[in-house]
């Protein structure tokens, strides 16, 4: 967990390798074969400089350190269910804004960076820390460490979690909603100090400790390229509140429509206030916040990684692809020439709903593998793009399939998520001005065409009158779920 890049030895035969593990690929030293003087004279100098050098070019984090193992008691971590959380570290966070770093003490994992490539996201509960041993106090909050997409400087990037956070916890400062949302409290780059200077944390800074260049990948994916040509990444960390759990922690269906709706209020009124698209609604991305042990839950929507700023008039954005699969928009799939509005978001939401009511919202209601092998729903995760977007237009394109082809395959226990789906699917894709989600039959064009007439470039006209819709459902459906966990 508390790596930046890892080493590695990979032994084949009479062959030993050095790996360096990156973000977006891999270094591989030359065969040294140990059956050969020369092959293990190059191994010996491999082990002698790893054994000598410091800690950071082994990869370890030095702003973040493993703190001594008590087993959890002085700061009240149950290890029982995940060992991990038993290792505890003090993180050093820096905010950029006021220039001051704040330590804390994590008490679990939430989010372990368990894949090779990518933005290695982790995310901690963590409490600040109290100044000895491994001592800490103060509200639980949310630690978020990622590597991201960067230019150059980094203070540059076009999307920044952190500006957008700082802009909404302003903004909110000034008007409090009544819904919950994410509070910033320290967010900024990981800075490491070299030779007594502070410097922004990149993969420039890992290939220049290596002492080598790093070069920017080619443009052509199909082109081979060097181990160095690698994306300039910039190392993050948010520190925020409140801390949710899953959306998977939802108790019945009444509890995950509420869940659901606080969200997107949130969503709405971030859209509104603060004039930034999420451009992600995905299952990871919407938190469940209980007061209480009894409380009613809310709804927390999280990660703005690929939010973008847009133009407080319009409300829109230009073309282009981000979101998860299974919930992404049919235009964001298929990369159609028209604005990503707050439309594109919706219809993500009816996807998280529909994806939930069909492989259960709890352990106790998941389907099993052969179950799912005969739902229709899988094929908005499993194929090309084209295929993917080609299953969600049939499946949505009117009220007879999406009930036939969608709904009638919901878990046979939920009474209200049905009624939900089919409110929202009518008013995204049953207004007047724009139904359906297929071009018609004697248009000019195919499934994936992005002409005037397809529904859903027509539907950009009409963007406020489908979210107004889309709101009164969100708010009549969020009060029958109050009143059915009443009862």
């Amino acid at each position: 967990l508390n790596r930046r890049y890892l080493w590695g030895l990979t032994i084949c035969a009479d062959e030993v390798y050095a790996c360096m593990m990156l973000n977006d690929g891999l270094f591989i030293s030359p065969a040294m074969r140990i059956s050969e003087l020369a092959g293990r004279k190059m191994l010996i100098s491999w082990l002698v400089r790893w054994s000598m050098c410091p800690e950071d070019q082994l990869g370890y984090d030095p702003t973040m350190r493993r703190v001594p193992d008590t087993g959890g008691a002085d700061i009240g971590v149950n290890t029982n269910d995940n060992p991990a959380d038993g290792i505890r570290y003090t993180i050093d966070c820096y905010d950029d804004k006021t220039k001051k770093k704040i330590k804390y003490v994590t008490k679990r994992t939430i989010v372990p960076a368990d894949t090779l490539l990518g933005r290695h996201t982790r995310c901690f509960v963590a409490t600040r820390y109290s100044g000895s041993g491994t001592g800490s106090s103060g509200e639980e909050v949310v630690i978020k460490d990622v590597w991201l997409p960067a230019t150059d400087p980094s203070f540059e990037c076009q999307r920044n979690e952190t500006k957008l956070l700082r802009k909404i916890r302003d903004t909110f400062k000034q008007d409090t909603p009544d819904h919950i949302y994410p509070k910033l409290i320290v967010g900024g780059h990981v800075r490491l100090n070299r030779k007594d200077k502070s410097a922004i944390d990149t993969t420039d800074a890992i290939f220049n400790a290596a002492g080598v260049d790093r070069i920017d990948p080619p443009s052509d994916s199909d082109t081979d390229s060097a181990w160095n040509q690698q994306l300039l990444r910039a190392h993050r960390r948010i520190v925020m509140s409140p801390v949710g759990h899953s959306i998977k922690t939802v108790q019945n269906e009444a509890e995950l429509i509420i869940v659901l709706a606080e969200a997107m209020q949130c969503y709405s009124s971030i859209l509104s206030k603060c004039g930034i698209l999420h451009r992600d609604i995905s299952t990871n991305n919407i938190l469940v916040v209980r007061d209480g042990e009894n409380k009613i839950p809310r709804g927390l929507l999280i990660d703005f990684d690929i939010a973008v700023e847009v133009d407080m008039r319009i409300r829109s954005t230009c073309p282009s692809i981000s979101g998860t699969m299974p919930y992404m928009s049919i235009a964001n799939i298929l990369y159609l020439d028209t604005p990503r509005t707050a439309l594109d978001d919706w219809e993500s939401l009816l996807y998280v709903v529909c994806w939930l009511a069909t492989v259960g919202i709890t352990s106790s209601h998941h389907v099993s593998d052969a179950e799912w092998e005969n739902k229709q729903i899988k094929y908005w995760h499993i194929g090309s793009s084209g295929e993917i977007a080609d299953a969600k237009r049939t499946h949505m394109h009117s009220s007879v399939n999406f009930q036939s082809i969608i709904v009638d395959e919901f878990r046979e226990q939920y009474k209200l998520l049905p009624r939900f789906a089919i409110a929202l699917h009518k008013a995204l894709f049953g207004n007047s001005n724009c139904p359906g989600a297929c071009l018609d039959d004697d248009d000019d064009g195919d499934m994936y065409t992005d002409c005037p007439s397809d529904p859903l470039v027509k539907r950009g006209a009409h963007v406020d009158e489908i979210v107004a819709d889309l709101e009164i459902v969100l708010d009549e459906f969020k009060c029958k779920a109050q009143a059915a966990l009443k009862t």
